[in-house]
């Protein structure tokens, strides 16, 4: 599950700027987005709230419980908040980046920044699950490890390729396609005018909807899934394969355009809000793999907008604040590190059988969530130094190019 990803600076980080209104409809689509943008300080608080059911869901997956209705419970309670969550990162990822794109810059002054961004931090999350796995024990799977350090492995048609090592990654490799695609598609979502923007955000909604139809129709029912009643190809389409989720992106791009151009519809934030609930009930009664993204990307998409909206008008939300923003500048670290600790760090704490089997360790219900909660703290307390000690020490030193600076020559003297 996304990150969700960002601009290489986040909103947060951006400097303080007066906040301007978001453009009159009356103003002609611009050539390049403008170099500054209000700071939207909620969109990073959000960012740690759409974090939250990606933790726990996948706490969710370790049973952790001795009671197995309780296990069962908090899996069913968690239901498809993670996958809803994912796509809010990929949605979130495009808009951002179209919103602070800056238009002096070259596409290699902004390949050199995403992937100052997003590897070195993708490496260090990389030797830490490696090295819980061997402490555990874990089974290597070269061939997945040595693509999922590439963040290739996405492409690979079989979830269980993914999952090894720091499965979380495969989010990255989704990243770096739209990082890579992102100069060419800026260029194109520039070029549509602001009274066809929101046809074009309909024609994106309609392919996300599209691609769980296109594998159920086109894809082999075979080898299945344990869940979801659906083959490891038609679930590898849908939710894991780049270009699909690039579509996500995309939209968040064409939202961001939106906004910029003043064609924003007025939702506010609360109402955006229930619409989430509301789609969330409704894609439950649907068949999984629309249920993944399809159903809900409607109202994340307008809830992401919203809620810049509310910054850029100077509105703000409570999840500007903050602690909520420090909390969303720690994500993406949090991200990294959440999933290997949970997955490889259960192990290392269970016995093993006479054969060298892992017995799962369990606790009773308060034992179990005081598990979680610490599971969740020790992968904060990782979050920081990988935010403090890598991800923006990077970011300061290499992220830009070094300006050169040329000596001038001495001034000569008049001969006395």
């Amino acid at each position: 599950m996304q990150t969700p990803q960002t601009p290489s600076q986040t909103p947060s980080q951006t400097q303080s700027q007066p906040r301007p209104q978001p453009p009159s409809q009356s103003q002609s689509q611009p050539q390049s987005q403008p170099q500054s943008q209000p700071n939207l300080r909620s969109l990073t608080g959000l960012r740690f709230l759409g974090l939250l059911p990606v933790f726990l869901t996948h706490a969710a997956f370790e049973g952790v419980f001795s009671d197995a209705d309780v296990s069962w419970g908090f899996l069913d309670a968690m239901g498809n908040t993670g996958y809803a969550a994912v796509s809010f990162f990929f949605v979130l990822s495009g808009f951002v980046i179209t919103w602070s794109y800056r238009s002096r810059d070259t596409t290699r002054t902004f390949w050199r920044r995403r992937a100052f961004r997003v590897f070195p931090n993708h490496l260090v999350a990389y030797v830490f699950a490696l090295a819980l796995m061997l402490a555990a024990g874990a089974a290597f799977d070269a061939p997945a490890l040595i693509s999922q350090m590439f963040l290739v492995h996405a492409w690979v048609p079989d979830p269980l390729f993914i999952d090894t090592g720091n499965t979380v990654t495969w989010s990255l490799g989704v990243d770096v396609v739209f990082y890579g695609l992102f100069p060419v598609l800026l260029v194109l979502v520039n070029k549509i005018r602001p009274t066809r923007l929101w046809f074009w955000a309909g024609a994106a909604v309609l392919m996300v909807i599209a691609i769980p139809t296109v594998a159920l129709t086109l894809l082999p029912d075979t080898p299945a899934m344990s869940v979801g009643d659906v083959s490891r190809s038609q679930y590898w389409f849908t939710y894991f394969f780049p270009l699909s989720r690039t579509v996500e992106c995309v939209l968040g791009m064409l939202m961001a355009r939106i906004v910029l151009s003043g064609k924003w519809i007025g939702l506010r934030v609360l109402p955006a809000s229930a619409l989430v609930v509301v789609g969330y009930v409704v894609a439950q009664q649907l068949p999984f793999l629309y249920r993944l993204s399809a159903v809900l990307i409607v109202p994340i998409a307008l809830l992401t907008a919203s809620v810049a909206v509310a910054d850029a008008e100077g509105r703000g939300t409570p999840l500007g604040g903050k602690v909520m923003v420090r909390l969303g500048e720690l994500s993406f670290a949090f991200y990294l590190v959440h999933q290997a600790l949970l997955a490889y760090g259960h192990i290392l704490i269970s016995p093993k059988n006479a054969q060298g089997e892992v017995l799962p360790r369990t606790w009773d219900t308060p034992g179990g969530i005081a598990m979680i909660v610490l599971s969740f703290v020790v992968s904060l307390g990782l979050a920081w130094l990988l935010h403090n000690g890598v991800e923006k020490p990077v970011m300061r030193r290499w992220s830009r190019p070094r300006r050169r600076v040329t000596q001038q020559p001495p001034a000569k003297v008049p001969a006395t």
